[in-house]
């Protein structure tokens, strides 16, 4: 049957009009009634069984079951043609209604596709509030979040993204946040989402120069703690006062103690009067420098310290760091920089001997080298620091002041004397003059004798291995990694092993020279060409890369002999007597693996005072630090025999580190026929108390912080002495009050008892005043004489 509304035809049984859904009216008889629709006149339709209320009975076309047909439409011929252009008119009903409904259709489709994602970009997740309900669920106040997870997620729903680490509170890898969208934004398609990584807590590189206020504020969220200390700068410094100018770490580092966490340098401009060693003044005239000083009572020696071709001549360090206020009278090193051509002269000097001589290393390699690129500091950047015997080590993780006892296996020296003889340091570690003509000398082949501007260096001294354990063979042997009497002659067991090795290129090194000279591995010189040459124009260390070797470990009768010596030598150090094929030094030199000086200025932190975040500084603390400046260094309390003394060096901060020994070696016994020695040592920290009317100055030990190292009563046997510890650091325990006499203090003011110590070490004649600053130690009036080499 047709339908009655949109004339569609539908089946005989349909109840609804499969078009439009109208119902369908069906005869009473079963059989279809007409479907006719009829215009009668404008605007007027007849549906079946019904006319129009307005429609005339004249007009009303006269119908009767004989002229009707079921389920067809007849036209009446005595009127127009109305049929058809009904028909069209409910076509483009229909069309009209079935495009309607298309375009509701398709827009309900559109936005559940819209919402699927499936179109129109992606929905950046909300990390932070999944993770606090994952974090309620798990019932931990915060879920961990790494960036990488976040990475995943977004790479799961299709979105790209690339981490970018920043400095936080926050642990390694944790998740920050978006860089250059928000949570629930919704992103286009091919872009890329900036995912935040936690670097974990450091100095943002944009601090410097900006206020010490807002910087501080900053580096407080890093969550370790913040120091602000004063630095000076001249009166006419383009540097604006309570402004950060220097930081540790350095800004762009990250912080690899947490336990000192992070110093804040706030710039302080000087009144003009007092003198002090502006940080700007870095990289200026050294001679200007020194004679502001000299008129300012300052006491000023001038020392040459490697430097960049752009500040050879010119102020590069000085100690106290530049950046201190100093007091009249007090003791200023300058340090000027120099290049290639200065080389034997800082490093070996112009000894009075006939003859060169290259052992330790000095404070003019001091300082830190970094790679160009830095990701970890631990690896892309060397410290090299001087302790108080003068002696330069390799600073690491595990050093915890400038004692010796810290960093032993770390001294870096040029020396590497013949393990099993007695030829000494002179015979192996000199070079030319005129006892030695050029080409003669034990280091006459090595880098320090070519001219060349570079030197190399290491760790250990060259020294065997027995086990573990370095030793000297001339004294002992080793048998099955145990040392024992050298009568035996046993070195069966005794090993040359691969040290720490380096490089040193001054600035201005001739690269070229030392790279055709065998120097290199040939290896190493193809693969360097892949790379950037390094930058001369700065100094720069190369450290040797033992992964490299296939050998790493000789055994000691296997080692070669240099040509034309009879002693043995360490086979791992380049350049004795030849270049030994065996330790032609890897890498060669490129921008990637140069460490390059980092010309920083770095200040001395701990000598600095405290200031405020305007770089003001309170009267009390000034005269503190600058105490602490004063009596810093190595002290001697002994009677000068030489049989016991007991060695104390004290650091700017107040802390301290004390050696006492004792050897008799008369006493002797079975196991140690070389005698007896009683040792004790330990660290600690002074506090300054005030200034004293008489001009001296008094100090407290803190007892918290006073440890004795070692066990009392333990006995150990070395080199065949036997050695004990003792209870007690002679002269300094115990460790209470102290009184400090300043440098030029007048010794006929001091009491009997304390001189009666000081004769020992100073001797005669007696000076009317003190070379340097004297400890006592109020119980006991024992006296500590400041060393002053």
């Amino acid at each position: 049957m047709y339908c009655g509304h949109c004339g569609w035809k539908n089946t005989d049984d349909a109840k609804f009009c499969a078009s439009c859904g109208n119902p369908l009216r069906q005869s009473g008889t079963g059989q279809a009634a007409a479907q006719i629709a009829v215009q009668t006149q404008p605007g007027q339709v007849t549906a079946p069984g019904g006319s129009p209320a307005s429609a005339p009975d004249s007009v009303r076309p006269a119908a009767s079951p004989s002229s009707i047909e079921p389920n067809v439409t007849v036209p009446d011929a005595t009127t127009p043609n109305t049929t058809a252009a009904a028909t069209r008119r409910s076509k483009a009903i229909i069309a009209a209604i079935v495009a309607a409904v298309f375009v509701v259709a398709a827009g309900v489709a559109a936005g559940l596709t819209y919402h699927a994602e499936l179109w129109g970009g992606k929905t950046l997740p909300d990390i932070a509030a999944a993770s606090a309900n994952a974090g309620k669920q798990s019932g931990k106040a915060k879920a961990a979040v790494t960036a990488d997870s976040v990475v995943a997620r977004l790479k799961a729903k299709g979105i790209t993204s690339a981490k970018r680490q920043e400095f936080s509170g926050a642990e390694k890898g944790a998740f920050l946040g978006y860089g250059n969208a928000k949570a629930g934004q919704r992103v286009r398609s091919g872009s890329s989402v900036v995912v935040r990584e936690s670097a974990g807590p450091g100095v943002p590189s944009n601090v410097e120069h900006a206020k010490a206020g807002t910087a501080v504020a900053t580096l407080k969220t890093m969550g370790v703690p913040v120091h602000t200390k004063q630095i000076a700068v001249s009166s006419s410094s383009k540097l604006a006062s309570g402004t950060v100018i220097a930081t540790y770490p350095l800004a762009g580092q990250e912080v690899t103690d947490a336990t000192t966490g992070i110093y804040v340098g706030v710039a302080a401009k000087t009144d003009g009067k007092t003198p002090a060693i502006p940080y700007d003044a870095i990289g200026t005239d050294i001679a200007s420098v020194k004679d502001t000083l000299a008129k300012a009572g300052v006491n000023v020696t001038a020392k040459p310290h490697f430097s960049s071709k752009k500040n050879v001549g010119k102020l590069v360090s000085s100690s106290p760091a530049p950046g201190t206020v100093l007091s009249s009278g007090e003791s200023v090193t300058l340090y000027y920089g120099v290049g290639a051509d200065k080389v034997q002269e800082a490093t070996v000097g112009q000894s009075n001997a006939p003859y060169f001589y290259a052992s330790e290393l000095n404070d003019t390699v001091t300082g830190t080298y970094c790679k160009s690129a830095v990701t970890d500091v631990a690896k892309d950047c060397i410290t090299l620091a001087q302790d108080e015997n003068g002696s330069v080590y390799r600073v690491t993780a595990k050093d915890t002041g400038t004692s010796s006892d810290e960093h032993s296996n770390d001294i870096l020296t040029m020396c590497f004397p013949f393990a099993d003889g007695n030829a000494g340091d002179i015979g192996t570690c000199s070079y030319g003059g005129s006892q030695l003509p050029a080409g003669e000398g034990g280091m006459a082949k090595r880098l320090i004798a070519k001219q060349w501007g570079a030197f190399d260096f290491g760790e250990l001294g060259g020294s065997p291995s027995c086990g573990t354990a370095m030793f000297s063979p001339y004294d002992e042997g080793c048998n099955a990694s145990k040392q024992v009497v050298q009568d035996s002659h046993d070195m069966s067991g005794a090993t040359f092993d691969m040290h720490d090795f380096y490089v040193f290129f001054a600035s201005g090194a001739n690269l070229d020279a030392i790279e055709k000279s065998g120097y290199f591995d040939d290896s190493a010189l193809a693969a360097a060409k892949n790379g950037s040459k390094p930058d001369t124009s700065r100094p720069f260390i190369l450290a040797r890369d033992a992964s490299q070797y296939d050998t790493t470990s000789v055994p000691y009768n296997k080692a070669p002999v240099p040509s034309g010596q009879t002693l043995v030598q360490d086979p791992f150090v380049p350049g004795v007597g030849e270049f030994s094929a065996s330790v032609k030094f890897k890498p060669a030199p490129t921008d990637a693996n140069a460490y390059y000086l980092v010309e920083s200025g770095q200040p001395d932190w701990q000598s600095l005072p405290d200031c405020d975040a305007n770089g003001k500084v309170s009267e009390a603390a000034a005269q503190e630090q600058g105490f602490w400046r004063q009596v810093k260094g190595k002290y001697i309390f002994s009677v000068g025999a030489g049989a016991w003394s007991t060695i104390m060096t004290v650091n700017a901060d107040g802390s301290f580190s004390a050696d006492y020994h004792d050897s008799d070696l008369g006493v002797t016994g079975d196991g140690y026929p070389n005698g007896s020695r009683s040792i004790a040592s330990g660290t600690g920290k002074f506090t300054y108390t005030k200034r004293n009317n008489d001009g001296s100055f008094s100090m407290t030990c803190d007892q918290k912080a006073f440890h004795q190292n070692g066990t009392v009563g333990d006995v150990t046997i070395k080199d065949g002495v036997r050695v004990e510890t003792v209870d007690g650091i002679y002269g300094l325990t115990p460790c209470n009050t102290f009184t400090v006499y300043p440098t030029g203090y007048a010794t006929s003011a001091l009491s009997d008892d304390v001189k009666s110590w000081m004769y020992g070490v100073i001797g005669n004649p007696f000076p009317s005043t003190l070379a340097g600053p004297l400890i006592v130690n109020d119980n006991g009036t024992f006296a500590f004489i400041y060393d002053q080499n």
